[in-house]
């Protein structure tokens, strides 16, 4: 009994186990990788001082145990994950929660209380969310050399593509069934602000950039994070997820543009013409400038549709606008796309980790935003198209690009981790939660 009265919460070990399980619940429904949600219970857990602690978390689950020689059983909890989201500011406030239990700072009645509080919070009013579609489908657009006529057809079908996930989330259907019919409205709101009440000039950087915000790119970005912290089971099941959505994604505006546009749909896919020509033979040319400011707002209304804390708004933005200025500055200098995507997604890891140390938060919450500009959705798009008009020789292409550029992101953010492991005295905020 010595080591069960040494710990100030030895004697209520029964609710330090049901404290950790609902901490990482919360997280993990909210879209947490599993290194973090097993990291952050494990620590509630020690504060029993028992020898023996342990937590498996999974992309379905999490289990606990907890035993000493103190008591004459081991206690083994499980959940399941029914439902999840992706919900920034749950993962931010959990982990703050976690770090105040674990230093003293809140009692386990307090912190129960305090997770039921923090679960009901919401900073973003629903109009506002839907708002951000259209925010994030703008700025995408000017991104892919859009013109201004094509930005404002991607306002009208981002907003739309928002109404349309609001009246879908209600219905509580299948999520994939739910990409499809969203993707299915996005490309005829396009078809139909550019065939038949043109506003738009060109279908290709409009249905692109109204596709950012349905594209999957947090579930990718996690499932790297599981795969790099060695815990295949979690990071290839989120691969496989995201890949999936990203099909269903793909397949649903394909037929649209299929089925209802005339012509030579072909046509189509093809690029914009670069309309901001202002200055481009300086050494710092102002188009990328203007590309970092659209990634600022891109990463902004990303930030708010996956509910990050205000304070953390700016923050999203200044990695997304980094990053992506990275990109296009070596895109242009060294005509290397790859090399360029490596470069970007090595600083949108490095500004991440360092806005996660200042903030205290986890690196999840900036690195997103930041490395979401580099995601191939619209590759992933136009190798569906090919795909499914049998032209498998030009969608095999696009889709080897895809896995390119998605193995240098992983890459970019390996290398720096190890970089980051071999620094002495370091504090790691991707990997401790409290």
């Amino acid at each position: 009994m010595d080591q069960l009265s040494a710990a100030p919460n030895a004697a209520r070990y029964k609710d330090i186990s049901r404290l950790a399980l609902a901490v990482g619940e919360n997280l993990a429904s909210h879209g947490a990788d599993s290194s973090r949600v097993e990291d952050t219970a494990k620590r509630i857990l020690e504060t029993t001082g028992f020898s023996y602690t342990e937590v498996h978390a999974s992309v379905t689950g999490i289990t606990i145990s907890l035993a000493d020689a103190s008591i004459d059983h081991e206690v083994s909890l499980t959940k399941c994950i029914r439902s999840r989201d992706n919900d920034l500011s749950q993962i931010s406030l959990t982990n703050n929660l976690s770090r105040s239990f674990v230093s003293g700072a809140l009692s386990i009645d307090q912190a129960f209380l305090a997770l039921e509080k923090l679960k009901a919070k919401r900073y973003y009013p629903r109009l506002l969310v839907i708002l951000s579609y259209a925010i994030i489908a703008v700025a995408s657009t000017f991104m892919l050399q859009g013109t201004p006529k094509d930005a404002l057809a991607s306002f009208l079908v981002g907003l739309g593509v928002g109404l349309v996930e609001c009246l879908l989330g209600k219905l509580r259907m299948l999520g994939f069934v739910r990409c499809f019919l969203s993707a299915a409205a996005l490309g005829l709101f396009s078809l139909f602000f550019v065939s038949y009440l043109p506003v738009g000039e060109n279908l290709y950087p409009i249905l692109s950039g109204s596709l950012m915000p349905l594209v999957p790119g947090v579930t990718f970005t996690v499932a790297i994070q599981d795969l790099l912290h060695k815990d295949y089971l979690s990071g290839v099941s989120r691969g496989v997820e995201a890949i999936l959505y990203a099909v269903f994604l793909a397949a649903g505006m394909s037929v649209v543009v299929r089925m209802f546009h005339r012509g030579d749909a072909a046509l189509f896919l093809s690029e914009a013409p670069n309309w901001f020509t202002w200055g481009r033979d300086w050494i710092l040319p102002p188009e990328i400038l203007f590309q970092a400011a659209a990634s600022f707002l891109m990463s902004l209304g990303l930030a708010i549709l996956f509910h990050a804390q205000p304070g953390h708004l700016v923050a999203c933005g200044l990695t997304g606008a980094a990053t992506w200025f990275v990109y296009c500055l070596f895109a242009r200098r060294l005509s290397e796309t790859l090399l360029a995507v490596f470069l970007a997604a090595l600083t949108a890891s490095v500004l991440s980790y360092a806005l996660a140390r200042f903030k205290k938060a986890p690196i999840t919450v900036f690195f997103i935003g930041g490395v979401f500009c580099l995601v191939p959705g619209s590759d992933i798009y136009r190798s569906m198209y090919y795909f499914l008009g049998s032209d498998f020789s030009i969608g095999g292409s696009f889709l080897i690009h895809t896995l390119e550029v998605s193995a240098l992101i992983a890459i970019a953010m390996a290398i720096h981790r190890s970089i980051v492991a071999l620094l002495p005295c370091r504090r790691d905020v991707s990997e401790k939660s409290s």
